[in-house]
């Protein structure tokens, strides 16, 4: 039986922002270059309520409405907000969620809505590249030897080689791009608003894809293009602040998502990486025992109070 969704598709299109006026202008102008047309409106939630990203939806080169959030909270609440927009038009029946710093390539939607017609899932994901093309985000398959897999290929041709252009189970995947159904976010509900950033679209995509189905599949293959980090004390403080959201989020997710999978294993990966990243020390082992216990133990994430209490902690030194 055919899906209703997919009988006459109308892609609407979610974007969070939040001062990246060159990024979301790049990203307008590849969905204008879609070979199958972005029929739905782009709804861009701005975080900085700025007025010269106002100006960017303006002179977009598709229909785009800009739509200024007063507080930032992360991108969860922008997603959320610019996803409500989309849905309140009847027509819609996908919404492509979007971080404003990838550039999908034109085939992306097309290739997306057929892997969801194939697979009857109700989600949808394509591998992300960085800027040396090289594999960067993806989804974890279901399969275990496809989990195995995905941790050793690199270029898109690897991909291909591997995975072929099918689409594949996933458990959860990264969200700076994913393609739902109307019915993944009316059934399985939007994004977390208490994550304050990282992991969210983590939890929305196993939260879908263990209630309706979720797939990837090689044949999408999107750049993901972030601004050149800035090498001073602020943006030192942020990474930090981001990536103990991250730690944070993730142990809350191991120990209290009924969809977590196996999730847990991968938790002593990512605060080893912490701990590198900046470096062992009394204060960064005190921060990454923190966001274990805050998020494990009190079962809070990142958006709480304990993990507001953790980031201005870690800000100080």
């Amino acid at each position: 039986m055919t899906d209703p969704d997919m009988s006459q598709p109308v892609v609407a299109v979610a974007v969070a922002t939040y001062r990246r006026d060159h990024e979301l202008r790049r990203l307008l102008d590849a969905l204008a270059a879609s070979l199958l047309p972005v029929t739905g409106k782009v709804y861009v939630a701005d975080n900085a309520h700025s007025s010269t990203t106002a100006k960017v939806c303006q002179s977009a080169p598709l229909p785009c409405e800009w739509l200024p959030v007063q507080e930032n909270s992360g991108p969860g609440p922008a997603w959320n907000c610019a996803i409500r927009a989309a849905l309140a038009d009847n027509q819609a029946t996908h919404v492509l969620v979007l971080d404003d710093d990838v550039v999908p390539p034109p085939e992306t939607v097309s290739v997306l809505l057929n892997a969801l017609e194939i697979s009857g899932a109700a989600v949808a994901a394509p591998l992300l590249f960085d800027t040396e093309d090289k594999l960067w985000g993806f989804p974890e398959p279901k399969e275990v030897e496809l989990r195995l897999t995905i941790r050793r290929v690199h270029t898109k041709q690897e991909c291909l080689t591997a995975f072929g252009t099918s689409p594949h189970p996933f458990c959860w995947a990264t969200g700076a791009c994913l393609l739902y159904t109307r019915r993944a976010l009316e059934q399985a509900g939007m994004f977390r608003e208490d994550f304050w950033m990282l992991g969210e679209d983590l939890e929305l995509s196993m939260r879908a894809a263990a209630n309706l189905g979720g797939v990837f599949t090689a044949a999408a293959a999107v750049p993901h293009l972030p601004p050149p980090a800035a090498d001073s004390a602020n943006a030192s403080r942020a990474h930090r602040a981001k990536f103990l959201a991250l730690l944070q989020n993730l142990s809350y997710l191991s120990f209290h998502s009924p969809h977590r999978a196996h999730l847990p294993r991968y938790l002593p990966g990512n605060f080893r990486r912490y701990l590198r990243t900046e470096r062992i020390s009394l204060p960064t082992l005190r921060e990454a025992w923190s966001a274990f216990c805050y998020g494990a133990v009190r079962a809070q994430p990142a958006g709480g109070p304990l993990g507001q209490k953790l980031r201005q902690r870690a800000a100080q030194r």
